[in-house]
């Protein structure tokens, strides 16, 4: 039974993130812009699948990762962003103001890199709230099975009433010793 409850938390706990679907990505490109303090943010409907690989070297010898890429455009120009299916942040932003050159400022940079989000991550809690829940029910059953089993357990081992055999005689107990 102990065993039943333990894979339940595990399964109910330990899943990696959930992967972004195409409508995650939309709102989580809509959501880090707003953040970063664009107004007027439309995030196109077509989001296509892709890979990434980082251009720095530190990074050469990584995988590539899935991503989702994103075009938005705000009154000031256009914003293409590529975020991890299984992730919480961009991978990479091309920015371009429509006056040409760079859009994002170095602190609107800086805050859309640190901007976390994992829409798809509701959709997995959601999905994992009923075996959690079955989980910690199962475990407060057994611990109170238990609890019953250990307080029956003392209360039937030692029968204070219980006769003695007859024929044997007990042994005296000797008085406790005191000092003068």
């Amino acid at each position: 039974m102990w065993l039943l409850a333990l894979v339940l938390m595990v399964t109910g706990t330990a899943c990696g993130q959930a992967a972004m679907s195409r409508t995650n990505a939309r709102t989580f490109a809509r959501k880090a812009l707003i953040h970063i303090g664009f107004i007027g943010v439309s995030v196109d409907r077509t989001v296509t699948l892709a890979s990434y690989r980082s251009p720095d070297p530190k990074f050469r010898n990584e995988k590539a990762v899935e991503v989702w890429r994103t075009r938005s455009t705000v009154p000031e120009g256009t914003i293409e962003l590529y975020v991890p299916r299984k992730g919480n942040t961009a991978v990479f932003v091309r920015d371009e103001a429509s006056a040409g050159g760079p859009l994002l400022t170095d602190r609107q940079f800086r805050s859309l890199r640190d901007f976390r989000l994992n829409p798809a991550a509701d959709r997995r809690r959601n999905h994992l709230r009923g075996p959690t829940i079955a989980a910690v029910v199962l475990a407060v059953l057994v611990a109170c099975g238990l609890f019953v089993a250990v307080i029956g357990g003392r209360t039937g081992r030692r029968d204070e009433h219980a006769e003695e055999p007859e024929g044997e005689p007990q042994p005296e107990r000797p008085e406790p010793a005191s000092v003068l």
